[in-house]
């Protein structure tokens, strides 16, 4: 009976020892190309956040090598075709002395098109719209607005990522929240 068991354990043990994520792209693309992003919006810092943020995730996740497009198995090419920047939250408080309401947060909301094209076999594998979110307050520190401003349920110094100006650090915000739902679904793929 013991050995039975010893010969389970071993059976089972290597079978629970290696787990990863790549066995979810298909097998042949071993690298990508993240084209120039197009910006069919006024805001031109949102492409270099989600540039970085993309680049930043590949090789912190590891998922694919980042090479030049004619060394690349895949290709992506995002477009932003939204960004927004309106009010989110008003205070009523003053309204007596003002006599208007006065926005005391603000919502960055941003929208990527994505194309992931495998090279190899001339196709496209994703083809979506991805967006992200980060609220702010103009008037306050990002770290100490008191905000869950990218709605992690963290706020400010247990938040890691609320840090920096303010409209700044909502746009980053945003644009990580749609770089982990793009990396997201290319591990998802297959």
């Amino acid at each position: 009976m013991k050995f039975r068991f010893i010969v389970f354990l071993f059976i089972l043990i290597p079978g629970c020892s290696f787990y990863s994520f790549k066995g979810s792209i298909p097998a042949h693309i071993k690298s990508v190309y993240i084209s120039p992003i197009k910006n069919n919006t006024i805001e031109s810092s949102a492409t270099d956040f989600l540039k970085n943020e993309l680049q930043k995730s590949f090789i912190n996740e590891n998922i694919l090598k980042l090479l030049p497009s004619e060394n690349s198995d895949s290709r992506i090419d995002l477009t932003v075709t939204l960004f927004s920047d309106k009010p989110y939250s008003y205070d009523i408080d003053e309204i007596n002395v003002t006599g208007y309401e006065v926005v005391d947060r603000y919502r960055v909301d941003i929208k990527v098109r994505v194309k992931w094209y495998d090279l190899k076999n001339d196709e496209v594998l994703i083809d979506q719209e991805f967006s992200g979110w980060a609220a702010y307050d103009p008037q306050n520190d990002i770290g100490s607005d008191g905000i869950d401003n990218d709605n992690d349920s963290f706020v400010d110094e247990k938040d890691d990522d609320e840090f920096g100006l303010p409209r700044e650090s909502a746009i980053k915000i945003a644009a990580r929240q749609v770089t982990e739902t793009i990396t997201n679904n290319i591990i998802s793929t297959w």
